[in-house]
């Protein structure tokens, strides 16, 4: 065989073991040296190609599909820029734990760093937002070099899911005939061989760290369970139940923790709300703070985890030190529903009046929320809630990462089993979300899919409304659409009104309905709170993808939040609430 014949053969091999060791989809932007793995990739049977032609939505398109699916999804490109667009999206992958299999296309090495045309250097181009990397040289006929390459691929993808589970990157060089002759077969897979893999798992708890949560749980006398963000998981949401039927804790979970849930044990209403009355949030500090998962959302649960009097266990599946604020006493990086079944067998505790103090008060929070809301005009609470009303069980939520996910915290009730929020809180960027959540939408494209983001959001990622048609996807995206960067309103910014506009709220005049023309979408728009219901119900009926704009100002917007905050505060007998 030629040296070209030979190269080609290795990269279908390649292909051909990802697809044994369970690879089942790779997102690819158009290129010219990258052909050799699209031409692979697209000839086997195993693996479905997912085309863009813009290599950021690709990447979050990935994100979303492998964040939905919870499983590994390749990304491949070719040389130069069209690898650094895939940045953002590595960056997300790797502080959200997302498996991702990067590989960019090269140039060999004799024509690296002279020159030539489309050739950067890409050695460890993501720096340390990957879980590893690896250049293995451009393909060779040395000896063994088919174990070599099926054992990359298999090695590779293994990495994607840790633990932690996060992006691989692999580089990879082709020499010219970067087509394959005709009849190129795939280097033979040795005798007797099973595909090489790692079967990722949680590490459990110690006996030691079981002891020292169980004793701080023990001693404590006003504990509060925290549950940022966290993937599904069914046996975690058991265990838990499990612990709060034996400790006076109040539970916060955010959406995202897929812990709020109808009738979870000490589950606080609108603790957001709450926290926001100074009063009250300062006569309930807690003495110790078990937190799940993520850093929480909430500026106001934030602030009362900060007290420096406040000692912090965290729980993190991922592996990661997520302590901001430095008050962690223990760090558990361990399986949590092992820790917290295991935690629980040595209490013997049950639920009082601390629990019941909070438990109360977010029902009169969520009741003064529901009473002011019902005379304010449209702004996103009411979309919220509405979208509460009406998705299905099933369902998955993208959330955008500026506002969308702090109101759905705020006013999001507890949901049922089975629904999917998710939201790009690793790196907490407005790019990409538009692909995120159609990535998602392809990854379950049996059940419905709602992406609920601001028309920044949506501008940022417009490219990415391309896939909707080329692979005939169908979602519903709810645009809050107040021309402009809502969450600034809400900041210290919003004070200085003579640059406001101009550098922060950056109105962008964009008519949704264009856009919707422009992508072949269907399209409605809502502007008052009577017809919101019925638009959102119609879109998420429908069968094709709908953009949904619904329309207020961003000013009226900040004001009805504050308005929602002081007729909680009333409710409480506490202060207007600050802002922010």
């Amino acid at each position: 065989m030629t040296e070209g014949t030979v190269a080609h053969a290795l990269v279908a091999s390649f292909v051909d073991e990802l697809a044994r060791c369970g690879l089942e989809a790779v997102c690819l932007a158009p290129g010219s040296r990258s052909a050799p793995l699209a031409m692979a990739f697209a000839r086997h049977p195993g693996v479905r190609v997912w085309v863009h032609v813009d290599e950021r939505s690709a990447a979050f398109f990935a994100l979303g599909m492998a964040r939905c699916g919870r499983r590994p999804v390749a990304l491949l490109c070719t040389s130069g820029t069209a690898a650094a667009e895939f940045h953002p999206a590595v960056i997300e992958a790797h502080h959200a734990g997302v498996p991702l299999l990067v590989l960019t296309a090269d140039r060999p090495p004799e024509l690296r760093e002279v020159g030539a045309n489309q050739a950067i250097d890409q050695a460890r181009l993501y720096g340390t937002a990957v879980r590893w990397f690896f250049d293995p040289g451009p393909p060779d006929d040395l000896p063994g070099a088919p174990r070599r390459w099926r054992q990359l691929a298999a090695r590779a993808l293994a990495e994607t899911l840790g633990p932690p589970a996060g992006p691989v990157h692999l580089n990879l060089p082709f020499r010219e005939p970067l087509t394959p002759p005709a009849g190129t077969a795939v280097a033979p897979i040795p005798a007797d061989r099973e595909p090489a893999r790692l079967e990722p798992g949680r590490r459990l708890p110690s006996e030691r760290a079981v002891e020292r949560v169980a004793r701080a749980l023990g001693r404590a006398r006003r504990p509060l369970v925290v549950a940022g963000q966290l993937g599904p998981d069914g046996g975690l949401a058991g265990a838990l139940e499990t612990l709060l039927s034996r400790i006076d804790a109040p539970l916060l979970a955010e959406p995202t923790s897929h812990l709020r849930r109808q009738g979870m044990p000490g589950l606080v209403e609108a603790y957001d709300a709450l926290l926001r009355v100074e009063g009250w949030a300062a006569a309930h500090r807690p003495d110790l703070v078990l937190r799940l998962g993520a850093v929480p959302t909430s500026k106001a649960l934030g602030r009362l985890l900060a007290a420096e009097v406040t000692p912090g266990i965290v729980v993190d599946p991922e592996g990661g030190w997520r302590d901001p604020d430095h008050l962690a006493v223990e760090v558990a990086r361990c399986d949590p529903a092992a820790l917290l079944v295991a935690v629980a067998d040595r209490l013997d505790g049950a639920p009082g009046g601390w629990r019941r103090e909070w438990q109360e008060a977010g029902e009169r929070a969520a009741a003064a929320l529901e009473r002011r809301l019902a005379g304010l005009p449209l702004f996103e609470a009411h979309v919220v809630r509405a979208l509460a009303r009406l998705l299905p069980g099933d369902a998955t939520l993208v959330a955008g990462s500026s506002l969308p996910v702090r109101d759905l915290e705020t006013f999001w009730p507890a949901t049922v089993p089975g629904q999917r929020f998710l939201a790009n809180r690793g790196a907490s960027g407005i790019d990409g979300l538009v692909s995120t959540g159609l990535g998602a939408a392809a990854a379950s494209p049996g059940s419905t899919t709602a992406l609920l983001l601001g028309d920044l959001s949506l501008y940022h990622d417009m490219n990415g409304l391309w896939a909707v048609r080329r692979h005939r996807l169908r979602a519903t995206l709810v645009v809050l659409d107040n021309d402009g960067g809502g969450i600034f309103h809400h900041l210290p910014q919003v004070d200085h009104p003579d640059v406001f506009e101009e550098l922060f709220a950056t109105p962008l005049g964009l008519r949704m309905e264009d856009v919707a023309r422009l992508y072949g979408l269907s399209f409605a728009a809502v502007d008052a709170v009577d017809g919101l219901e019925r638009a959102l119900a119609a879109a998420l009926a429908a069968p094709e993808t709908t953009l949904v704009s619904v329309r207020f100002d961003r000013r009226a917007s900040a004001l009805s939040h504050r308005e929602c905050w002081s007729a909680v505060a009333a409710e409480l007998g506490g202060a207007v609430p600050r802002t922010g």
